[in-house]
């Protein structure tokens, strides 16, 4: 199945990025319930961003406005920098309103920052774990 690309300006519903750039991807998010990491959820969770990578390196990186998704996704490529993820902010890992075992709080995870966008908006952060997997 052919890949869909996203609109120019990258905004779409919701809907359409789970099927769209989302799909086949590990999403990471943080809500009330906690960090999540797993596929991404049918209905727009209740977070302002989510990031999502896929086997093959491709990274995925959504702001939220209610059902509206502001949509960025990057392949891996030589000119990203790398960066630990909140390295001090343990306690984002670790947050939970329900104490529930999640196999993926003890994992690492990085930055990859993205220079030089073309219409000069500035950097764009995805995250994913460190060794590239979920």
């Amino acid at each position: 199945m052919p890949e869909a690309t996203p609109p120019a300006d990258g905004r779409m519903s919701w809907s359409d990025a789970v099927a769209g750039p989302f799909a086949a991807t590990t999403c990471l998010w943080q809500d009330l319930d906690g960090l999540h990491v797993e596929a991404a959820p049918e209905l727009p969770p209740r977070t302002s961003h989510l990031w999502g990578w896929t086997a093959t390196g491709r990274m995925v990186r959504v702001r939220l406005d209610g059902d509206t998704a502001y949509v960025a996704t990057c392949e891996p490529t030589a000119g990203q920098r790398t960066e630990p993820w909140n390295p001090e902010y343990g306690r984002v890992l670790g947050a939970a309103r329900q104490p529930t075992v999640r196999p993926h709080l003890g994992k690492r995870y990085v930055q990859v920052i993205v220079d030089g966008i073309a219409d000069g908006a500035g950097p764009i952060t995805f995250i994913r774990p460190a060794n590239g997997r979920a």
